[in-house]
């Protein structure tokens, strides 16, 4: 079984998402990125683009305004000024 990493956006309005995924892709200023549990850390600049995420092989797509990224070995933390699921 794969363990899973934590996934939380929050923006100025609240918590977007806040749950555990299998993966994390986002665009950062040197290209997409697949973030993973156990992941080294990281902190980076999120790119105004859009975003994936994985839980239990079902796709969640989110197009985020830019932000900051910060990753630890369990835990992905996105701040952003604006996200909207695409559906």
């Amino acid at each position: 079984m794969n363990k899973k990493i934590l996934l939380k956006i929050t923006t100025p309005q609240g918590i977007i998402v806040d749950e555990p995924v299998d993966i994390v892709t986002v665009r950062i200023l040197t290209g997409y990125i697949g973030i993973l549990y156990g992941h080294v850390p990281l902190v980076s600049t999120i790119v105004p683009s859009e975003m994936h995420y994985k839980i239990d092989n079902k796709e969640y797509r989110l197009n985020i305004s830019g932000g900051i990224l910060q990753v630890e070995k369990e835990q992905v933390k996105i701040l952003a000024d604006e996200v909207s699921m695409i559906k």
